[in-house]
């Protein structure tokens, strides 16, 4: 057995390369927690790349809010483009105006 971290008691049988826990004197070969933990990181990775879909929603969001990041994304960008276009005309105005 090859052990890879000690701290936490997993090795490695060089024979089939199968990963597994180790306690003092007893190595058992087991993969469900590592797959437990694979799994919830393949849905974490899931999650993220659904993001990049503004028509799809969040694993962890409530049911029926699909679409839901597309219609943040355009109010974002409404909002951001009056601010910037008040402030131009407002500079304008200044500029005319006053200065």
């Amino acid at each position: 057995m090859l052990v890879i971290n000690e701290k936490y008691g997993v090795v490695m049988d060089p024979d089939t390369l199968t990963v597994g826990e180790s306690r003092a004197g007893f190595y058992k070969v087991n993969l469900s927690p590592i797959e437990e933990q694979i799994s919830v990181l393949e849905t974490a990775v899931d999650d993220l790349f659904n993001c990049l879909d503004p028509t799809s929603g969040f694993s962890s969001s409530q049911p029926h809010r699909e679409g839901a990041l597309s219609k943040a994304g355009f109010v974002t960008m409404f909002m951001l483009g009056v601010t910037f276009g008040v402030l131009a005309v407002a500079l304008a105005l200044l500029k005319i105006g006053g200065a």
